[in-house]
């Protein structure tokens, strides 16, 4: 991909690497705002819990399907910034239609649809990004890719409760829009590269295994891995939370507060094991990300008070730090060049699998079982992921 970032160089006297941190902060901002937004306004709209979850449920199982499509599609004409700009202009719309949008079924029909056309963004950014940057400083790049969304998320998601409840509905998906809205004009202005489908595009070899197969078992091991570990990531933004506030006795804005802290202390962490992820190897560093986070899930088993809720939300930063920059490189580093953005589609869509799959196992844990043996547990899990890195991807990386 060295004449595409020569084609972007001859555009714009920005790095690309600038352009596309730009670019995540403004959409992570919108993604801080949505997250805990979208529960809190349905709820304040007289949508009920089985509702909530079921629509919750249908955007998670969207967004997933999108981004495999999407991924696959944009291998197919290898065109990445077609496929960011259409989920950015995607989420953009569908976030400005809602604001004048009243019907509830209408509503929760566009709420689907626009997370299915959104997700055609996020993958191809990070693909992008990782075909423009040196196998050498890859890891780095990506680690500034990770801070950019901790600092958009670290920054819109403390002004969601205040947005909903003291503006309403329509500035709360009016103010979406307009972050989404932001970040394409960003890219569109930033990153164009003329002719860059019609010079590059390939095809996917073809054979009779399925596309997921034809990925190879070293990818397919890291998928896994990394399944896992995003059911640790929600057992921290859903369970632990919960753990701290009611069980420790710390109450919700303090437990809360914890999150907010873990987030900011990310954005220097993503930078660092990026680059050091350069330096020794990617599976060393995802290695360490799963260790860490086995860790960080014991100590909150054993957790008594507020000292020890602080002390594994700072370690917590540590996991996220090592996991994030380190991890996107090691994704597209895993599969040939024609299979990069349906890799980075798997991968993002593992979040939304996890998303599914933890409060069915976890979440029920944690209610027969108590929330230490559910961290316990989850810490036990995050150890076999280990030894599905070390078995399944023997090379180095």
């Amino acid at each position: 991909m060295a004449h595409e970032e020569g084609r972007i160089a001859e555009k714009t006297r920005l790095s690309p690497i600038l352009i596309i941190f730009a670019y995540n902060v403004l959409f992570m901002a919108a993604s801080g705002l949505l997250v805990p937004g979208i529960p809190l306004y349905l709820s304040t709209n007289g949508f009920d819990g089985g509702s909530i979850n079921l629509i919750l449920s249908s955007i998670a199982l969207s967004s997933l399907l999108g981004q495999i499509a999407w991924g696959y599609l944009s291998d197919r004409t290898m065109n990445r910034l077609f496929f960011l700009k259409l989920g950015a202009m995607g989420y953009a719309l569908g976030y400005l239609l809602m604001v004048l949008l009243k019907d509830r079924f209408a509503l929760t029909v566009l709420l689907v649809a626009t997370s299915f056309v959104g997700s055609a963004s996020y993958p191809a950014a990070m693909t992008f990004l990782s075909e423009t940057s040196s196998v050498k400083n890859r890891g780095r790049s990506m680690g500034f890719f990770s801070s950019a969304a901790s600092l958009g998320w670290a920054i819109s998601v403390a002004f969601t409760g205040l947005v909903i409840s003291e503006l309403g509905g329509g500035y709360f998906f009016g103010l979406c829009s307009l972050l989404y809205f932001a970040s394409l004009t960003i890219v569109h202005l930033g990153l164009r590269v003329k002719g860059h489908a019609s010079n590059t595009r390939k095809r996917i070899g073809g054979g009779s295994a399925s596309p997921i197969s034809r990925l190879g078992t070293p990818f397919l091991a890291f998928l896994s891995g990394s399944m896992l570990f995003f059911m640790a990531d929600f057992t921290k933004n859903v369970y632990v939370p919960m753990f701290y506030a009611f069980e420790l006795g710390l109450g919700m804005v303090t437990a809360t507060l914890l999150l907010s802290l873990a987030s900011w202390l990310e954005i220097p962490l993503n930078v660092f094991f990026g680059h050091l992820s350069d330096r020794l190897g990617r599976k060393t560093i995802v290695l360490v990300a799963y260790v860490l986070c086995a860790t960080y899930m014991f100590a909150n088993s054993t957790a008594s008070g507020f000292e020890g809720a602080l002390l594994a939300m700072v370690l917590y930063s540590f996991v996220w730090g090592a996991f994030s920059g380190a991890s996107s490189a090691f994704a597209s580093e895993l599969v040939d060049q024609d299979k990069k953005g349906f890799a980075m589609g798997l991968f993002n869509s593992s979040r939304n699998i996890a998303s599914m799959l933890t409060p069915m196992s976890i979440g029920l844990l944690s209610q027969a079982y108590g929330y230490r043996l559910t961290f316990s547990t989850m810490g036990v899990l995050m150890l076999i992921a280990c030894l599905i890195i070390v078995i399944g991807i023997r090379r180095k990386a």
